[in-house]
């Protein structure tokens, strides 16, 4: 069994070697076209508003055709993009064999095996950076993850959402020349919203005068509801006597077993609605739950920076800094705002964070870094593409 496998591996190496060749020799040497090719990474259901948002800068533009492929552990039966004119590929020879003016990827790794310098590759992100795997030192964006085995960055260009981030990174001797900053992709959808609190709440059936707490939680042990555990619902259950209104949402990771050692929690979370609490399911739009809050109790996931932007009252979970990038907003705002540091101690944090205006120009400070308009946005990423494709 064992030499069967080492042989099959053996010889999608070989076939991925050749098809490398093969797309290089593609790509090599394009011509100015009417059309051009653009293919879009999706890893996972996480990453497909990120690259609808993307697509829906540039769809106005005929110039351009969207193809659409999604990673092997990745086989969803709907996606966001049922109503959009793109192409989805089936086959992985067919990425191989076809010429592309650009690829899109929102992770850290490639569709297909390129051939370096033949096809523009865009990092667009799936978040704001503040996430870390080496004790706070560098972001996940700008680490070994996104360089090659020769320490070269992996991507053409790097869309950093933050504008604080990329006024630094700038400097920086390896990411420097590559970092593009407008803004984060979705502050002009928050703006808008952000007037809309009672009308939300009316969606999702929330009563008048109701306090509205959301808590969202990331994936892994260091993550909200792993690191308060489920007595978390028992407190929230005796809150909602109240006066408080609880909507939960964990990361899509904790639907399925991602560690031998950790017990993903997303059925338990699903769970709470037989209580009588609102869920958030994946998939569904994060948007109306946001918004309809009073309060956010979040930990690193790129929520907080939503949370930011929406303008509200933001309580952290207690999550290691070493979790987070030194340099990062998330690390600052970890210094500044409120910590949950035992899930017994929700309640005064509540009261304390939703009768208190002093967080309100931190707030305000935070938002400047991220915030970019609709028309502004729009611009800036035909800009990038321009950019990349040569027009």
């Amino acid at each position: 069994m064992e030499n069967k496998i080492w042989i099959k591996n053996k010889f999608l190496h070989l076939s991925y070697l050749v098809g490398r060749e093969i797309s290089g020799i593609i790509n090599k040497q394009k011509k100015s076209r009417e059309k051009k090719a653009i293919l879009l990474f999706c890893q996972s259901q996480v990453m497909e508003e990120h690259l609808l948002n993307f697509m829906e800068q540039l769809e106005e533009k005929p110039i351009y055709t969207f193809y659409l492929w999604f990673d092997k552990n990745y086989a969803p039966k709907t996606t966001l993009f049922a109503q959009k004119e793109i192409t989805v590929i089936s086959k992985k020879w067919k990425l191989f064999c076809m010429r592309w003016d650009l690829i899109v990827c929102p992770d850290m790794d490639y569709p297909f095996w390129l051939k370096k310098g033949t096809i523009p590759v865009l990092y667009i992100g799936h978040g704001s950076g503040g996430i870390s795997y080496d004790g706070g030192e560098h972001s996940y964006d700008y680490s070994s993850a996104s360089l090659d085995e020769k320490g070269r960055p992996l991507f053409d260009i790097m869309l950093e959402p933050n504008k604080e981030t990329a006024r630094f990174m700038k400097e920086d001797p390896v990411y420097g020349k590559i970092i593009r900053c407008a803004g984060y992709r979705f502050a002009y959808k928050m703006k808008d919203a952000s007037l809309k609190k009672e009308e939300y709440q009316k969606e999702l059936g929330i009563l008048p005068g109701k306090k509205v707490v959301s808590v969202w939680g990331s994936w892994n042990k260091e993550s909200l509801f792993h690191v308060l555990g489920p007595k978390l619902f028992d407190i929230c259950s005796d809150l909602k006597q109240k006066g408080y209104t609880f909507i939960f949402s964990i990361h899509p990771r904790e639907y399925q077993r991602y560690s031998d050692e950790i017990e993903p929690l997303g059925m338990l979370v699903e769970k709470q609605r037989e209580e009588g609490f609102l869920v958030r399911s994946p998939g569904e739009d994060w948007l109306p739950y946001m918004m309809a809050s009073d309060l956010i109790l979040v930990d690193y996931s790129a929520m907080l920076s939503l949370a930011v932007l929406a303008g509200k009252k933001v309580i952290l979970s207690d999550f290691p800094e070493e979790r987070i990038w030194k340099k990062s907003m998330y690390y600052e705002i970890k210094q500044i705002f409120p910590v949950l540091k035992e899930v017994n101690q929700l309640e005064d944090a509540l009261q304390k964070i939703e009768n208190t205006d002093k967080y309100d120009k931190e707030i305000l400070r935070f938002q400047d870094q991220l915030y970019v308009s609709k028309e502004e946005y729009k611009r800036f990423i035909q800009d990038v593409v321009m950019e990349l494709t040569g027009e």
